[in-house]
């Protein structure tokens, strides 16, 4: 694996020489990583939750980010890998090739891939889960700890708002790394581990539909599904809180 990205790279299809994107750009959410052998890409989200997680735990940012990032995606389904230079192609040479490649009416199958190397993803379980079970252990206020605050009359209504707004960009953050560990985990394991360690004392029933989010990102499991499934090994209020929301995104309600 390269330990480094050139900063301007000559493309191999014309005249053009072009700097490989990393990041998202300024007001963008996202930014897309080609095959270096066809035009199969994957769209990187700002909040994509490996992403997330190499840069909260492993305190990954800039070149280093996108080169841990990189390293943890699986083969294109062409055989070619993703990669930050795009198999050293500009930008308006992916796009011709695109345009050509429609009108051809060439497509990939439709059915789902892991877009993840997950041995290698895997090497980071060990840091991730420290992270984890030092946030449960941790004296952070919780959500339900702050609307009980409120409650009660302890805190004023901006303070309540102050807090929830803030709290909710933390937690944000240890959720994503929460869905990275589960993406490691699978389906089998991730939801007694959340169990286990306390994940829904803390967080709530919505980290279990996280963790429905992160399976259908690595093993294309759709959210609903795993939940109904999912529902039937909790009961009180836990159970009522699921059956909700899958009434609600089954058009239940």
């Amino acid at each position: 694996m390269v330990d480094t990205f050139q900063k301007e790279v000559q493309c191999t299809l014309c005249p053009e020489v072009f700097e490989p994107v990393t990041e998202p750009g300024e007001e963008e959410n996202s930014y897309l990583i080609y095959c270096s052998s066809c035009v199969e890409y994957l769209s990187v989200g700002r909040t994509n939750p490996v992403r997330v997680a190499f840069r909260e735990v492993l305190g990954l940012k800039g070149e280093a980010l996108a080169l841990a990032f990189q390293s943890v995606l699986t083969s294109c389904k062409c055989g070619g890998e993703f990669n930050h230079d795009s198999g050293r192609r500009c930008p308006k040479c992916l796009y011709k090739i695109e345009r050509e490649t429609r009108k051809s009416g060439i497509t990939f199958e439709p059915e789902f891939y892991c877009p993840w190397n997950l041995d290698e993803l895997k090497k980071s379980e060990g840091k991730f889960f420290e992270y984890i079970f030092n946030k449960v252990e941790s004296k952070e206020e919780t959500l339900k700890q702050l609307i009980e605050r409120f409650e009660s009359g302890q805190i004023e209504a901006g303070a309540y708002i102050e807090g929830l707004d803030s709290l909710r960009f933390r937690e944000s953050t240890q959720v994503s790394v929460i869905q990275a560990w589960a993406m490691m985990l699978g389906s089998e394991m991730a939801f007694r581990a959340a169990e286990e360690h306390g994940l829904v004392e803390r967080y709530g029933s919505r980290i279990l539909v996280s963790i429905a989010g992160a399976i259908e990102m690595s093993e294309g499991k759709a959210v609903l599904t795993t939940l109904t499934t999912e529902m039937k090994n909790w009961d009180g209020e836990v159970e009522r809180e699921l059956n909700t929301f899958i009434a609600k995104i089954g058009g239940g309600f």
